[in-house]
C-alpha cells in the first residue's frame, strides 16, 4: 500500500502553524486518519484492498476508475463519514461525564462534525460524491454533474475565503477551495482502492503462493474474500451439507459476488450460477 501526503496537507497544516492552532491541527489529523481507517475496513469488508492513501486537507481524493459494484460504492463512501459523526456522538457522551475535557477536545468535535458534513456534499471528489455514483443509472452523466457541483462549490469557498481577508483572515478556506478546484476539474488517474480478486493486486515479484481453503457452503460470500490475499492465490473447497465438495477459483468467486449479494451463502449462490447455466444451455439448444 503507497501513502502519499498531497502538498495542500502540509498548505493547511502551515496555516493551522501559523495561526497558533497547532492543537487543531493534532486533532484535525486523528479525526482525518480514522477517516480513512473507516473507508479502508469497509472496503475490505467489500472484497477491495486499499491501493493507496493520499492525505488530503479534508480526506482522500476519490478516483473515477474505481470498480465498485453500486452497494459498495454507497457503503465505502459512507464509512467515513460515518466514523466522524460516531466520534462526535461519543465526545458529546465523554464530555456529560468527564467535563473537564471539553476545554481540550473541543477542536476534535469541531473536526469531525466539519468532516463528515463537508464530505457528505454531492460534489467531486467528495465521498457524497462516491454515493451519489453508486446510486446512479448514468454514471457518465452523474460525473459531470458532481464535477460541476465541485467546481460550484471551490469557488463558493473561495468566496468566502476572500470575504474572510475583511473580517478576519481564514486560510483553511483558501486551502478548501483549491483542494476543491483541484479535485474535481483534474481529479486523479490512480484508483485508490483495487479488488483483492484482481491479478493486479498480486504480488508476483515477491512470489505468490498457491493454496486450498475448505469452508462450508453456508458460509456468506463476504466471508471468502477474508482469505484471499495479494501474497496467495486461493481454491476453495466449499463443503455441502451431505459432505460433497465443489472448487471454486478466485475468478469463479468474482463471478459470484458480482451475480449475488456478498451476505449470500456461497452454495445458494454455486447452485443458483448451475441453474442459470443449465438455463442458458436449455435456450441454446432449442434454438438450434
Amino acid at each position: 500500500m503507497k501513502f502519499k501526503i498531497n502538498p495542500l496537507f502540509f498548505a493547511l497544516v502551515l496555516a493551522l502553524v501559523l495561526l497558533g492552532q497547532a492543537l487543531n491541527f493534532m486533532w484535525t489529523l486523528v479525526a482525518l486518519l480514522l477517516h480513512e481507517a473507516a473507508h479502508a475496513a469497509m472496503a475490505r469488508l467489500r472484497g477491495f484492498q486499499v491501493k493507496q492513501v493520499v492525505l488530503l486537507p479534508y480526506g482522500a481524493m476519490m478516483s473515477l476508475g474505481e470498480s465498485f459494484d453500486p452497494a459498495s460504492a454507497v457503503l465505502i463512501g459512507l464509512a467515513g463519514p460515518a466514523m466522524n459523526g460516531v466520534l462526535a456522538l461519543v465526545l458529546l457522551g465523554l464530555w456529560w461525564l468527564y467535563p473537564a475535557i471539553y476545554p481540550i477536545t473541543m477542536p476534535f468535535l469541531y473536526a469531525n462534525v466539519s468532516l463528515c458534513a463537508f464530505n457528505l456534499l454531492p460534489a467531486y471528489p467528495l465521498d457524497g460524491a462516491r454515493v451519489v455514483l453508486g446510486l446512479s443509472k448514468n454514471k457518465l452523466k452523474a460525473i459531470k454533474g458532481l464535477q460541476a457541483a465541485g467546481v460550484a462549490l471551490s469557488l463558493a469557498f473561495f468566496a468566502l475565503f476572500i470575504a474572510s481577508c475583511v473580517y478576519g483572515i481564514n486560510i483553511s478556506l483558501g486551502v478548501i477551495a483549491v483542494f476543491l478546484f483541484y479535485g474535481a476539474a483534474f481529479g486523479t488517474r490512480d484508483e485508490m482502492y483495487i479488488s483483492v480478486l484482481d491479478s493486479a493486486s498480486k504480488n508476483f515479484e515477491l512470489g505468490v503462493e498457491q493454496r486450498r481453503v475448505r469452508i462450508s457452503s453456508r458460509a456468506p460470500i463476504a466471508r471468502l474474500y477474508h482469505h484471499v490475499s495479494a501474497s496467495s492465490e486461493t481454491i476453495f473447497e466449499i463443503i455441502g451439507d451431505d459432505g460433497d465438495v465443489k472448487a471454486l477459483t478466485e475468478e469463479e468467486l468474482k463471478a459470484l459476488a458480482l451475480k449475488f449479494r456478498l451476505s449470500s451463502p456461497v452454495g445458494d449462490a454455486l447452485d443458483g450460477k448451475a441453474k442459470l447455466l443449465y438455463a442458458q444451455k436449455s435456450l441454446q439448444k432449442h434454438k438450434f
